[in-house]
């Protein structure tokens, strides 16, 4: 769940940026508070929870932090729980990752670093969000999509003047130098370790789960094991979409604008003729005669090479192109030429040419009825644009003078659909052959933007053609387990595969101490009555080759030799019995390609070393002082609203 997040604390960014604002990934994680984080009255908000320097960082500073955390895990598709969250150690993270930054930003200021408002101004006007249609910067796109987030550009020009802070800090912690030898070859050489011994598997199904359990006995497991069932936030939708069929019977082009569009089209169906050549052009006169020279014998682009020249051709090309492509004069003397016959030298312009026409291509002038299908196309895409376009603006801009979505659909004259509960991603948990077309996906992206129930409706594109839909988000359903009543037969087979994985997890550790003794794995196996599955598998690998291979084979290289261990096999299947025979060391210090990649690797992992190092100086120099009573009691809080949900 939370993995991404922990990921991104250990890279050199990571570490001082997770909850600073970072371009426009601010903009869309304050999209909408959908975690229900926001105060509601059980507190203040106002609460400090640890002083770094002159800066205190609040409880509600880190609430809007951790608020933006989950509502981006959530429209990613990861149903990330309060619950969850505290479990797995988001709450320190955050704070930490909090106390670091302000940290960062007292050192730099107290230091005399200063980022100027220049050059925040150029990280704005370079953001490719705040460009207009002209692919420029647009100040009424800046502040409309910072008002539409609920963000005021004085606090987004902070939170980038912050994040210029800590990226120069740690860019100049994190220059390290050459590691040496001494400290790279036991690490080089604890690759070319290997380890042999054997693997035994005691399989869940191979057990003897027990009778049934009775009501109370599956009441009391389904409550123990909630979380196993829980259908993740749902939100239904309701829509209005425009599509480009819906609106081509009133943009298809009359004869009056096929007929005006002919006559201004000029040249474009007059008569013209193309023509593909072969060009070589040279710098002096000498070199041009020898290649024509050799070409009337063969062809000239071997006559070219052996002049350490190239052939360039040029591809059914009129001429007022080949004029630009080459030059005019050039242009002129081809479309002279005939087909087949080689020309040249000829000097034209300060350049010698050798060419041949190789094909010419007469094309007839169009009638107005021959031009008529292209033309209707042509002009009836360019309406359709336009009444997309201007239907688009027309309901956005309703929207921004205060319609709701039904007057918005109403006087659009379009049609109010809504989409089943669905999930972030599209997909519907209660019908499992559930396909969601790619609009459905976006509008449920949209959908899970929405704070609340009756905010503004959203115009949003739903297909590269210009389709388009208002978007109103009409009922959040929130995460919950299913009923016991509805999987009653799934919640029984979990109760019995877990009563056969706790017998599978007792056989298999009654054979440790035996197999630490010596005795041979199938004999262990067969002691502890495990009759079923597969035979004892050998293993041989060395420690550079873990990558990809099973939990059991990397257990097998952090536990010393002659012993033996178990761990648990996915999907509750059952347990493997690790043994490990031998262990051979051996010395990189000859292969010095081993040595180079681990010490490529150690460059990375000392640089990530070296800015936690500097950030802990850091927070020692600016003195941080943590508030813990306070820490404990927002951490209840945010437990018990989890409850609440």
């Amino acid at each position: 769940m939370l993995n991404f997040f922990r990921n991104f604390t250990k890279s050199r960014y990571g570490t001082i940026a997770v909850f600073v604002f970072l371009g426009l990934i601010a903009i869309a994680f304050a999209a909408g508070d959908v975690t229900g984080l926001r105060s509601n009255g059980t507190t203040g908000g106002t609460g400090v929870l640890a002083n770094v320097g002159s800066t205190k960082v609040t409880d509600r500073e880190l609430r809007d932090r951790i608020d933006r955390f989950l509502r981006n895990a959530q429209r990613e598709g990861q149903n990330v729980t309060m619950e969850q969250f505290l479990a797995q150690g988001g709450l320190e993270l955050a704070l930490d990752e909090m106390i670091n930054s302000a940290a960062l930003i007292e050192f730099a200021q107290g230091s005399g670093m200063q980022v100027s408002k220049k050059l925040i101004d150029g990280d704005i006007a370079s953001n490719p969000s705040f460009a207009g249609i002209d692919g420029k910067f647009s100040q009424k796109g800046f502040e409309d999509l910072l008002a539409q987030n609920r963000i005021t550009p004085a606090t987004y020009r902070e939170s980038l003047t912050n994040d210029r802070y800590g990226t120069w800090l740690i860019n100049r912690a994190t220059l390290g130098g050459q590691l040496p030898n001494g400290v790279v070859l036991p690490y080089a050489s604890l690759l070319l370790e290997r380890r042999t011994g054997v693997v035994g598997f005691v399989q869940s199904v191979a057990m003897d789960p027990g009778p049934d359990p009775d009501d109370q006995a599956l009441t009391a497991y389904y409550a123990s094991n909630r979380s196993r069932y829980m259908v993740p936030q749902r939100r239904i939708v309701r829509f209005a979409s425009v599509k480009p069929d819906a609106l081509r019977t009133t943009t298809a082009a009359t004869e009056a604008e096929i007929a005006d569009a002919y006559k201004k089209a000029g040249a474009r169906y007059a008569a013209t003729e193309k023509r593909t050549l072969e060009i070589v052009t040279a710098l002096d006169r000498a070199t041009a005669t020898n290649i024509a020279n050799q070409a009337k014998g063969g062809a000239l682009d071997t006559a070219a090479r052996a002049a350490g020249l190239e052939v360039r051709k040029v591809d059914a090309v009129e001429k007022a192109a080949l004029a630009k492509q080459v030059s005019s004069a050039f242009a002129e003397a081809a479309f002279a030429a005939q087909q087949g016959v080689l020309a040249g030298p000829s000097q034209l312009g300060g350049t010698w040419y050798v060419y041949r026409v190789d094909k010419i291509e007469k094309i007839a002038a169009k009638s107005l009825d021959q031009a008529r299908t292209e033309l209707a196309e042509e002009i009836g895409q360019r309406k359709l644009a336009q009444a997309l376009g201007d239907l688009r603006q027309a309901i956005d801009d309703g929207v921004g003078d205060g319609k709701t979505f039904d007057e918005a659909v109403r006087d659009a004259k379009l049609t109010a659909e809504s989409t089943p509960a669905l999930t972030a991603d599209g997909t519907n948990p209660d019908d499992a052959n559930y396909k969601p077309d790619p609009m459905m996906v976006a509008l449920m992206r949209s959908g899970f933007a929405f704070e609340q129930a009756g905010d503004e409706p959203q115009v949003i594109q739903t297909a590269a053609d210009g389709s388009f839909a208002l978007v109103s988000l009409e009922k959040i359903v929130a995460a919950a387990p299913r009923p016991l009543a509805s999987i009653r037969d799934r919640v029984k087979a979990d109760y019995l595969m877990d009563k056969a994985l706790q017998k599978a997890r007792a056989a298999a550790s009654s054979m440790i101490a035996k197999l630490d003794k010596g005795v041979p794995m199938a004999q262990a196996l067969a002691e502890a009555g495990v009759t079923k599955g597969a035979a004892p598998k050998p293993f041989d690998f060395k420690r550079a080759e873990l990558q990809g291979k099973e939990p059991f084979i990397q257990m097998a290289f952090n536990m010393p030799a002659k012993k033996a261990r178990l761990v648990e096999a996915p999907d509750r299947a059952g347990y493997y019995v690790v043994y490990v025979d031998q262990i051979e060391e051996h010395s990189a210090a000859n292969d010095p390609i081993a040595v180079a990649q681990v010490r490529g690797a150690l460059s990375q992992r000392t640089g990530q070393e070296y800015a936690a190092q500097f950030i802990s100086a850091v927070r020692k120099q600016v003195k941080v002082t943590r508030n813990e009573a306070a820490i404990a009691r927002f951490r209840a809080d945010l437990a018990r609203q989890g409850t609440a949900r």
